[in-house]
């Protein structure tokens, strides 16, 4: 994994962090045949930016596999917007179903776990 860093955001329910993770991204969507191995750009307990060479509409769901482990999450896209003027890469965030670590950061920032998570960790 890359060097983390911190992405500044006032509005995030999640600090996200500058990571790149190597992902197989599947389509749970019966119109929508699509699998590929994705990095992600950045994540938070609550999602994530990847990049992809195309856009997704918004709401698609989507199964992420982590490729350095053996764990597998269900996700949803927030929007799609183009990385640069060509519209050649986009970046597409996506929200976790389920919060958390999923991302298997050590030590990842406080906002990231849910209650119990937190309390369980003490």
């Amino acid at each position: 994994m890359a060097a983390i860093a911190p992405v500044n955001s006032d509005r995030r329910r999640s600090q996200r962090i500058s990571l790149s993770v190597p992902l197989l991204v599947v389509s749970l969507d019966p119109q929508l045949d699509f699998s590929a191995h994705l990095n992600t750009r950045e994540v938070s307990g609550h999602g994530c930016l990847l990049s992809s060479r195309r856009p997704f509409r918004s709401g698609t769901r989507l199964r992420l596999h982590l490729l350095n482990d053996n764990r597998t999450i269900t996700a949803h896209v927030i929007h799609s917007v183009p990385a640069g003027t060509l519209m050649s890469l986009w970046n597409v965030a996506l929200e976790l179903n389920k919060p958390g670590n999923f991302w298997g950061v050590p030590s990842p920032p406080y906002d990231w776990g849910t209650t119990d998570e937190r309390m369980a960790s003490a």
